[in-house]
């Protein structure tokens, strides 16, 4: 089974219009998955929305092109605005809330490995990114081709009803991969740009310098972990906190992270949430390591990797955990920059092959 890819076109609202009709069904599915966790961790629907269209409000002015992206899912679907912007801002929002009420982290948001590896430590001279996503059961996702004459063209993979992305590469060679952090300065700056909107920055960018821009221009409401490269053999790793940054650079060509700081010292505790991210990114860059000239088959394999299997890289459901801490990896992403094209396995990659998605088609 391959992901849905989205072949979009025009402006902003025609390209969200086709999104929101073509995928209609998928929405109101990540809609309500959504919507029944936000349950269990006690918030109910009529709060959610109120919330979401404040966060919609605020958020209009920072980048209307954006938004008026996200209108379009919406007006195509045929769901509210509020309940679109729900699924684009649901991160923060929910740290946002539970600041609110005095609640600490209930549950760890998405999870991740991710890693970088440059041009002298691949067989082709490639620069390459990528990562496998760990998240809850059952979240639809796509792969959007973006190409429009308001920014560059990029191809990214998504939550459905999303409009930024989460992984994905530019026609300049830029790519980005994501992790989530955590501290207890969250929700410290309410109404900033969630990591959505700086993904699509950052593949908004015309060279490196930009990219770096949407991710430290503006505090920010959650912690993240972000990967940036451009296919010239460059690759960042950009801790960021409220308003905080730290940068770590790749070493002999290789550069690995999961989901706790390694360079920016705030206060967290990651570690009680997730004990395993202590080790995921060691282990990847240890059986990344073990190869001098990695080609795409070797970092698919350290990808499906099971190391203290269900924690491991390859993630699956622990199902002596309650509910709310079940994560599993829902994808693994491997992108190669420099000829712009995502490689995606529709689940885990001990489960599913890895299929070849190009910007230019």
């Amino acid at each position: 089974m391959t992901k849905p890819v989205l072949n979009l076109t025009g402006g902003p609202r025609e390209r969200g219009r086709v999104h929101g009709e073509t995928l209609s069904t998928e929405i109101g599915e990540n809609l309500e998955r959504y919507l029944r966790r936000f349950r269990l961790l006690g918030f109910e629907r009529e709060a959610l929305m109120a919330e979401s269209a404040t966060w919609a409000e605020a958020l209009r002015p920072k980048d209307p092109i954006f938004w008026e992206e996200v209108d379009g899912v919406a007006e195509g679907s045929g769901r509210s605005l509020e309940e679109i912007a729900l699924l684009n801002v649901r991160y923060e929002l929910l740290v946002g809330m539970m600041k609110g009420t005095a609640q600490a982290h209930p549950a760890p948001p998405d999870a991740c490995t991710s890693f970088a590896v440059l041009p002298e430590r691949s067989k082709n001279g490639d620069t390459v990114i990528g990562q496998n996503w760990d998240w809850v059961r059952g979240i639809n996702t796509a792969v959007s081709r973006v190409t429009r004459d308001d920014g560059p063209d990029f191809i990214h993979i998504g939550e459905v009803g999303t409009v930024g992305g989460m992984q994905g590469v530019n026609e300049h060679g830029i790519g980005v991969v994501i992790n989530a952090l955590m501290t207890t300065e969250d929700g410290k700056y309410a109404y900033e740009k969630p990591f959505r909107m700086r993904v699509r920055d950052i593949l908004n960018a015309r060279n490196m310098q930009e990219a770096i821009l949407g991710v430290c221009g503006t505090n920010r409401t959650v912690a993240m972990n972000f990967i940036i490269a451009h296919e010239d053999s460059i690759a960042i790793d950009i801790e960021t906190g409220a308003d905080r940054e730290a940068f770590i650079y790749p070493e002999d060509g290789l550069l690995t992270h999961s989901n706790h700081f390694c360079a920016l010292d705030v206060e967290s505790e990651v570690v009680r949430l997730w004990p395993n991210t202590m080790y995921r990114h060691v282990r990847l860059e240890r059986l990344l390591r073990q190869s001098q000239e990695l080609d795409l088959p070797a970092i698919e394999s350290a990808m499906a990797d099971h190391f203290a299997h269900p924690h491991s890289i390859c993630a699956h459901y622990d199902e002596d955990e309650p509910e709310n801490l079940r994560l599993e990896t829902n994808h693994s992403v491997v992108i190669s920059l420099k000829q712009r094209t995502l490689h995606i396995t529709d689940t885990q990659p001990c489960r599913s092959s890895f299929e070849e998605y190009p910007l230019a088609v």
